[in-house]
């Protein structure tokens, strides 16, 4: 029997978008003015750093996101997951992830407890998320890394 939580989460995500499209004027603005959408980012952020703590991870600071590592897999979603101002992870600490990430963070902070809502609207496919795309598919690993120096086209054959 396949499993039907993607397609729920989906679901849910989905309508919720269509609500807040439906009332994104005024609702909206509210919902993600600063002072609103601060104390939904300082909460959220909180919350994740709490559950790290609660979970035996290793705690540091990468600008002005809070990464925690060292995290087992259950606990947070895909290869890790930014929760306000907090990255949880296992160990997925590259310079490009820290900074496909942080963006999520100004995302949180420019959205608040919103984001989430906004976030699971946008579809749970990584490749078309605008999330995902805004914050960079390539630094997030979701695509592969181009290579720098392109190679070279083979000289032709000299007869």
């Amino acid at each position: 029997m396949p499993d039907s939580r993607p397609t729920a989460l989906a679901a849910l995500g989905s309508a919720v978008g269509a609500l807040g499209r439906s009332v994104s004027g005024p609702a909206f603005r509210a919902l993600t003015a600063p002072p609103v959408a601060g104390a939904g980012h300082r909460f959220a952020t909180r919350a994740a750093r709490l559950w790290g703590r609660l979970l035996g991870g290793e705690e540091r600071q990468v600008g002005e996101l809070t990464v925690i590592s060292a995290l087992p897999s259950w606990a947070y979603g895909r290869g890790g997951t930014t929760i306000g101002a907090t990255f949880l992870t296992t160990s997925a600490t590259s310079p490009a992830i820290l900074e496909h990430e942080d963006v999520h963070r100004r995302q949180w902070a420019r959205y608040g407890l919103w984001f989430i809502a906004m976030y699971l609207a946008a579809g749970q496919d990584g490749l078309t998320n605008k999330y995902e795309i805004e914050a960079d598919l390539v630094k997030g690993g979701y695509l592969p890394k181009r290579p720098a120096n392109p190679p070279s086209p083979a000289p032709p054959p000299q007869i």
